[in-house]
């Protein structure tokens, strides 16, 4: 049971993160050529690991059927958020999305 809570706290910690970064990501692509090189790095490598590590666990967990339904439907809806989003993802060079976003 505590592998269960802890599977499902990692989920709900990775849809919240990845949830409200992507709903910012046009307020950062308005600002981003206004910030100055260190941040634009910082915010780049934090989206490599928001990227690489949460969003292919949460693809990993996804399709191995340990999300309850409503994160299921969350984490589509995320994965269609980041879809109409590739244009900003493009333009700001961050890590090409490393999962499929459709079924």
């Amino acid at each position: 049971m505590v592998a269960t809570s802890n599977v499902a706290l990692r989920i709900e910690q990775g849809l919240g993160a990845l949830i409200a970064e992507v709903n910012d990501l046009p307020n950062l692509a308005k600002e981003w050529e206004e910030l100055p090189d260190w941040n634009r790095a910082s915010i780049s490598l934090d989206w490599d690991h928001l990227l690489a590590d949460y969003l292919t666990e949460l693809e990993r967990v996804y399709r191995g059927g340990a999300m309850t339904p409503d994160q299921q439907a969350r984490y589509r809806e995320l994965r269609c958020k980041i879809r109409a989003a590739l244009p900003l993802f493009e333009r700001l060079r961050f890590l090409p999305i490393p999962v499929p976003l459709e079924d």
